[in-house]
C-alpha cells in the first residue's frame, strides 16, 4: 500500500480508501490486548466478543486492501479491464462489538498517548 502512496497502516489505510469499522473504529491493536485482559479479569462475553469481533474485521479489510493494491496495480498494465477484481463484500460477522465496553475500557486508560 504504501508503494501505491498510502500509509498509516491498516487502520491508516481503510479511512484513505473509505472502509469502515461502525462500532470498532478507533480501536487498535493495543485496545485488543486491553479487550483480552479485560476478558481475562472479569471472564466479560461482551469484551471477548468485542475482540472476536475486531479481529474478524482485520481480516476482512486485509481482503479488501488486497484487492484494492491489486487492482491499482493493475491499472497500470495492459490489462487492467480484463484482470480487475471485485472488492468482496463484507460478509456477516457472528460477534458484535460492544460499545459500553469500549467505552468503559477507553475511560480506564485516557486517551491514547501520541509520541513525535
Amino acid at each position: 500500500m504504501k508503494r501505491l502512496g498510502y500509509s498509516g497502516g491498516l487502520k491508516g489505510c481503510e479511512k484513505q480508501l473509505g472502509l469502515h469499522r461502525g462500532e470498532l473504529d478507533g480501536v487498535d491493536g493495543y485496545f485488543a490486548v486491553l479487550l483480552w485482559d479485560e476478558f481475562k479479569k472479569t471472564n466479560s462475553r461482551k469484551a471477548l466478543e468485542t475482540l472476536l469481533a475486531y479481529n474478524i474485521m482485520d481480516t476482512v479489510n486485509l481482503e479488501s486492501l488486497m484487492v484494492i493494491a491489486y487492482n491499482l496495480n493493475l491499472q497500470k498494465t495492459p490489462f487492467s479491464q480484463s484482470h480487475c477484481l471485485t472488492v468482496p463484500e463484507a460478509p456477516d460477522i457472528p460477534f458484535r462489538a460492544d460499545p459500553r465496553i469500549i467505552d468503559k475500557i477507553k475511560g480506564e486508560w485516557g486517551p491514547p498517548v501520541s509520541f513525535p
